[in-house]
């Protein structure tokens, strides 16, 4: 499992996830079982992106990009702006890989 923690501005609803890599050097292909992203405020959420699948040129079905879509069964992550700002909240969110 690989972890990454990011501090960005809110993202609003998230329904979908793009990941893929470039397939440089030997061996770069690798088994996604799910993404899972926490967004840490005031109130915990988490939506979870199942995969499943391989991201590798000579596995499954030879991609190496995937796009995910949210799980409709799982909890939906919200986040707001604050106030009437123009701009949107930094929030934290933590990206988790289950591989």
């Amino acid at each position: 499992m690989d972890i990454f923690c990011i501090r960005a501005v809110s993202l609003g609803d998230l329904e979908k996830v793009l990941i893929s890599h470039d397939g440089t050097g030997p061996g770069s292909g690798w088994f996604l079982d799910k993404i899972v992203i926490k967004h840490k405020g005031e109130e915990a959420q988490e939506v979870v992106f199942p995969c499943n699948r391989w991201l590798d040129e000579y596995q499954d079905d030879g991609k190496t990009e995937r796009e995910l879509t949210a799980n409709k069964n799982g909890s939906s992550m919200k986040t707001f702006l604050k106030g009437k700002s123009c701009f949107p909240a930094v929030v934290f969110y933590t990206i988790v890989f289950a591989v």
